[in-house]
């Protein structure tokens, strides 16, 4: 019989779909949490406001979310809200039901004002605000006698807990100033602690010792197999900062090296990161469909025992001007997903003449996709007139004439890349920011913070 999960029902607003689905995949990490968020859960042809309804009188805990926009928006949304709080009146007094997170400095809706909130904003307190978050949900776990099995504890939770089995926790990645450190190979003792293999690479945990308290551990990265296209894991080693040396920890004698934890679980991590690769190479090939090709700093250079072969893709983007002003523009398409409206216009000036794809997010609520628009190299214009003069994101694609016709140019290819946006972009950003936070907890990162 399967171990039962705490059900946690996500109310929220549409307009909030951004931050609710990140938040709905941490609690999906989590192995004894069953999130239920209307675009996960809904089959075609179901009775949405039915299964909806179901599912809050089937849940253990409602998170209700909150936002400016929402506390004032009309229609179903309060309807939900007011089925939330009917279920919660039939519960015992002190159950843990009702848990209100608050997206934004909004005021707190009166009829829900007696449950204590969390604030899930500013984007640097998210970690705590989801950590106080989980100690409420393995409150109301334990009541119904659910077994909590976490990935990692948080050290308040270490201290008071009584399982047995719990992985070690995962500590963020020290820096080292001393000069010798500098070095992730030479020290007057070395020992080789542990070895693990994952997404075609070979990781060996190496303690270097140059004192009786003076030592450090690093990890030593062998890549050994590769494709013949696109992101190789010698470029995902790159960008987590990841460095190419000489090493005698490997048969290859060379390596990727990087810096850890002393307590580091080399097993757990080289899962996450056989994972966050996955997603890093898949949405590799859906931007690569959106035209954005991601640099490949590494390639194929280090398998055929030659110097970095990858890509320079980003230093050959960009347009001379601002991307907006120019002796002529003209908007050609517009379309959109759940996440951004995007444009597309012709831009011509006194030298050159191409595209340009200007982005805008829905909602600014979610504050982790600007890091991944700042990662792919996107520029920014605070006044598009294709956005009522609001900021957006944009990248230039310069027009190449190879003939006289339209179809002897690159232009049916900016087109086409232009048309898998609806399908595919948000898609590729979501991967992103899922494989960054699968080994940010080990202090390794390609977004920036």
């Amino acid at each position: 019989m399967p171990e039962r999960k705490l059900r946690v029902f996500l109310c929220h607003a549409s307009q909030d779909k951004p931050v609710v689905r990140e938040l709905y995949k941490r609690l999906l990490s989590e192995s004894w949490i069953d999130p239920w968020l209307d675009k996960e859960k809904l089959l075609p042809g179901q009775d949405w406001e039915l299964e909806i309804e179901k599912s809050v009188e089937d849940s253990d805990v409602v998170i209700v979310y909150l936002s400016r926009t929402s506390v004032e928006k009309e229609g179903y949304y309060q309807k939900e809200i007011k089925k939330v709080l009917d279920v919660a009146d039939q519960k015992p007094e002190g159950t843990i039901f009702i848990i209100p997170l608050r997206l934004d400095d909004c005021q707190l809706p009166r009829r829900l004002a007696k449950w204590q909130y969390v604030d899930y904003f500013p984007t640097k307190n998210r970690k705590q605000a989801f950590t106080l978050l989980l100690q409420s949900l393995i409150s109301r776990g334990k009541s119904l006698g659910i077994d909590i099995k976490r990935a990692f504890e948080t050290p308040q939770m270490t201290k008071n807990s009584t399982d047995k089995e719990t992985p070690p926790q995962v500590k963020q990645r020290k820096t080292f100033s001393q000069s010798h450190r500098t070095d992730h190979h030479s020290a007057l003792l070395s020992e080789q602690l542990s070895q693990a293999s994952g997404a075609g690479v070979k990781f060996i945990a190496v303690k270097l010792q140059w004192g009786k308290d003076d030592f450090g551990v690093s990890l030593h990265a062998e890549p050994n197999s590769y494709s013949t296209y696109g992101m190789q894991s010698t470029d995902f080693l790159h960008y987590l900062g990841f460095r190419r040396e000489a090493c005698s920890f490997v048969s290859s004698r060379e390596c990727f090296a990087a810096w850890v934890e002393p307590d580091l679980d080399l097993s757990f991590f080289v899962r996450q990161f056989d994972e966050a690769f996955g997603l890093f190479e898949k949405a590799g090939r859906l931007l690569e469909s959106c035209g954005h090709f991601l640099d490949q700093p590494e390639g194929w250079g280090y398998f055929n025992g030659r110097p970095a072969s990858g890509r320079n893709v980003k230093s050959r983007l960009g347009y001379s001007s601002d991307g907006h002003s120019a002796n002529k523009t003209e908007l050609l398409k517009q379309i959109d997903d759940e996440i951004f409206f995007y444009r597309m216009s012709w831009i011509e000036g006194t030298n050159e003449k191409g595209w340009v794809f200007h982005y805008r997010l829905k909602d600014e609520i979610n504050n982790r996709l600007p890091l991944v628009l700042k990662f792919l190299g996107l520029k920014t214009f605070h006044e598009c007139p294709y956005f009522d003069f609001e900021k957006c994101n944009w990248v230039y694609f310069q027009h190449e004439n190879r003939g006289d016709s339209f179809f002897e140019s690159n232009a049916n290819f900016v087109h086409g890349y232009f048309g898998a946006h609806e399908n595919n972009f948000s898609q590729a950003l979501d991967m992103l920011v899922k494989a960054n936070d699968l080994v940010e907890p080990f202090g390794f990162h390609f977004l920036d913070s």
